[in-house]
């Protein structure tokens, strides 16, 4: 099994140029986001149907699929989905907020980034502790806004690389946001897309 180090270490290398995350929320915009620069696709919504087609077209661009596990359609939210995803469909990665998903997707050499919710310190503390269990190879905080406030909170307790996801709209949202310490941020937003396609090379 691929060690946490190697996974995190290869998601922060993607992200040192690129640091942004485009985040595919239907198959129309997949031409969209096949022409960015960005190194990682977090793919959002999908289905069985779709999957496999969009992860070749995403990989045949030289970029990193990730899917959200949660909410793909069709596919089991179990270890049989997570090898469907991984042998037959040929995924890059998972993004879930499931810890035993992590675990699962670990063993099958799939890079891995967990969904963290931070609404109060009840859901930080929770969030913690989920993450120290199944040690993914990094964490996406939502809403990503909260970063600046939890970072040193997140540093202090886990060495795993942060990702800033959620209503990342705007340059202003980017800068605060790496400022804060992420290594990238995931969004959907295509004026940012373009942002990046311009000034980061």
């Amino acid at each position: 099994m691929r060690t946490s180090v190697e996974g995190a270490q290869r998601i922060t290398y993607c992200l040192k140029r690129k640091p942004i995350i485009t985040s595919l929320m239907n198959a129309d915009e997949l031409p969209s986001v096949l022409a960015t620069e960005s190194n990682i696709v977090f793919i959002l919504r999908t289905d069985i149907f779709n999957i496999e087609s969009i992860v070749e077209q995403i990989q045949e661009a030289g970029k990193l699929s990730f899917v959200h596990f949660d909410l793909i359609e069709g596919i089991g939210k179990d270890r049989a989905g997570v090898t469907y995803l991984a042998e037959k469909v040929g995924i890059d990665g998972i993004v879930t907020t499931k810890n035993t998903i992590i675990v699962e997707a670990k063993k099958l050499g799939l890079l891995t980034v967990q969904r963290l919710f931070v609404f109060d310190s009840v859901s930080l503390d929770n969030g913690i502790k989920m993450i120290k269990a199944s040690n993914p190879d990094a964490i996406e905080v939502l809403p990503g806004m909260v970063c600046e406030r939890i970072m040193d909170r997140i540093r202090a307790e886990v060495d795993v690389p942060v990702i800033a996801g959620g209503l990342m709209i705007d340059l202003e949202d980017f800068d605060t946001a790496l400022k804060s310490g992420v290594i990238g941020i995931s969004t959907s937003s295509k004026e940012l897309w373009r942002w990046q396609d311009e000034h980061m090379q």
